[in-house]
């Protein structure tokens, strides 16, 4: 959920910007931006499957800076919205309280 560049990152190993960006490429065979993408978007992913958080919940505990941002980069990766997506591998809602 923590905001991330590459600045951050590439200061939290010593590094320039240009550099870590170059090994980072090379070690994992995409930009740290797409690699963050992805990681937020397999967490909200995991999210909307298993929890009952609302949107808004979800975007936050990923680090996606608002709905809008959420639902577009959700779209272009997974060619569905989160709300469909909850609703295709959503786990039920258990409101049997006992």
């Amino acid at each position: 959920a923590e905001k991330h560049t590459v600045k951050s990152l590439a200061n939290r190993m010593g590094l320039s910007t240009r550099h870590f960006a170059r090994l980072f490429r090379e070690e994992v065979g995409m930009t740290p931006g797409e690699w963050l993408e992805d990681m937020r978007v397999e967490t909200a992913r995991a999210l909307l499957e298993t929890g009952n958080l609302a949107p808004k919940q979800v975007l936050a505990e990923c680090g996606f800076i608002d709905i809008d941002t959420f639902r577009r980069v959700f779209v272009r990766r997974l060619g569905i919205t989160p709300a469909e997506y909850r609703k295709r591998y959503g786990r039920p809602l258990n409101l049997d309280v006992k």
